[in-house]
């Protein structure tokens, strides 16, 4: 029976580089998949093209990760699927075709997979924001990008065209797996369970060593075996079968309890998991442990449904400026002295006229992140951050928090020590909110290099 080996390189575009090496080298694999893209690296390339026009636009890791791999790669039949294009993925394949070429090899024929750019229509299609109902017509002047979360159908054209390596730009993350499994096992996507079946492979790989003991780790409730060198998910998928496991020679585990929680990862609905190519039922998966660091995927009948027939959006709107500083203080009267530095900045911003859309304080170490749901600050800490962080319309306001904070060093309450890096502290932000499409709108093309 037809047995097809995935394995899963990166999980986001900031992942570590030597487990994509050792999957090539000790995997017996028939593709390696690189997952890069996520809102934040979405928000960073549009950033970077605001600020350059000529940026590559395309994962600036794209040469780091694919040039060790691509020579082997091609020596042994393994089929690289990337979504590194990012917002240009013809200049990506462009670039992996240079490389090729730098090492030698012959015959590459690289793919790039398009479409799904509405940056100049979406306002004319006359949607309204999911977040909050507004209608995107009125921000019209404030857009600067929108995306479509396209399917997987661009990498099963790409793979009938018998591309060695295929790049593309935003598309369902699980869909760099489900796409070579469509073509390898012939699925037509209108067999929802088998569409389904794919895409939970996927969504289990997606975020590579999240399955593997990535993000699992809890000391005193669940232990990972040598965390610092966790070994990437290799998925092994028959018609009847699904296996996830890892390379024997690697730290982690991969086990039930893994499986679960990654399959759950960014889920809201685990009944109605909402796909661009179908809708996945969550609640018809279930895990058997076949040995270790080895489990079985079971799919059950009735796990997929009919896709919904529309697509994700991610629209990109300029919103002002961000600007961010912190003050550290220390020892006896930490929290009364930082309390001293907050008020002589608030008086300090009245009298510069500073009056920014959003103001927070936070104190690192206790509240940032739970915000008004953490617990009182009932004693004080040996030390403590004091974070300010303002939204502004114009970079003239955020650059006025830098010339308030600097003179605090000599300025502000006994023993104030100041976060200060060098450089630009003021960036421009790049908001994200979303629309559904119907999926017409956002067509997919693909175009070949080589």
């Amino acid at each position: 029976m037809k047995k097809i080996k995935l394995g899963a390189a990166t999980g986001w575009s900031r992942d570590r580089f030597g487990p994509a090496e050792d999957l090539v080298k000790h995997g017996n694999l028939d593709y390696l998949c690189f997952e890069s893209m996520s809102e934040v690296t979405m928000s960073e390339a549009q950033v970077k093209k605001v600020d350059d026009p000529n940026t590559s636009g395309y994962d600036p890791y794209l040469v780091d990760r694919l040039g060790p791999i691509l020579k082997e790669c091609k020596e042994k039949g393994i089929k690289i699927i990337s979504n590194q294009g990012w917002i240009n993925p013809e200049g990506a394949a462009e670039k992996i075709l240079e490389v090729a070429q730098s090492q030698g090899i012959n015959n590459l024929k690289v793919a790039a997979v398009n479409g799904g750019i509405l940056t100049d229509n979406i306002t004319d299609l006359a949607f309204a924001f999911l977040e909050d109902g507004e209608s995107i017509s009125d921000y019209k002047d404030d857009i600067v990008s929108a995306e479509a979360y396209l399917g997987a159908e661009g990498i099963v054209d790409a793979l009938k065209n018998e591309a060695d390596v295929i790049v593309t730009t935003r598309v369902g993350d699980a869909c760099l797996y489900l796409g070579p499994l469509a073509y390898e096992f012939d699925w037509d996507f209108d067999h929802y369970d088998a569409i389904a079946k794919g895409m939970v492979v996927g969504h289990l790989m997606e975020c590579a060593c999240q399955i593997t003991g990535g993000y699992f780790s809890d000391p005193g409730y669940k232990h990972v075996p040598n965390p610092g060198e966790l070994g990437h998910p290799i998925a092994e998928v028959s018609e009847d079968k699904i296996y996830i496991t890892k390379l024997s020679n690697t730290g982690g585990v991969v086990s039930t309890e893994t499986c679960k929680e990654q399959l759950l990862y960014e889920v809201q609905d685990p009944a109605n998991y909402l796909c661009p190519d179908v809708v996945a039922d969550f609640t018809k998966v279930s895990f058997l442990d076949a040995g270790k660091d080895r489990v079985e995927v079971i799919c059950h009948e009735g796990v997929g449904r009919p896709k919904t027939g529309a697509l994700k959006v991610l629209v990109g709107l300029k919103e002002g400026y961000l600007a961010e500083e912190m003050m550290l203080f220390a020892g006896p009267g930490a929290r009364e002295r930082s309390e001293v530095a907050k008020s002589i900045l608030i008086n300090r911003f009245e009298q510069i006229s500073l009056r920014p859309k959003e103001m927070r304080w936070d104190y690192l170490g206790v509240n940032s992140v739970h915000r008004e749901a953490s617990s009182s600050l009932e004693e004080t800490p040996y030390e403590l951050i004091l974070r300010v962080a303002l939204k502004t319309e114009s970079l003239h306001d955020a650059e006025k928090l830098r010339k308030e904070i600097d003179p605090m060093a000599v300025n502000g309450p006994s023993g104030t020590g100041k976060w200060g890096p060098m450089g630009n502290r003021v960036r421009p932000i790049i908001g994200l909110r979303s629309v559904l499409v119907p999926e017409e709108e956002a067509p997919t093309a693909v175009v070949y290099r080589e």
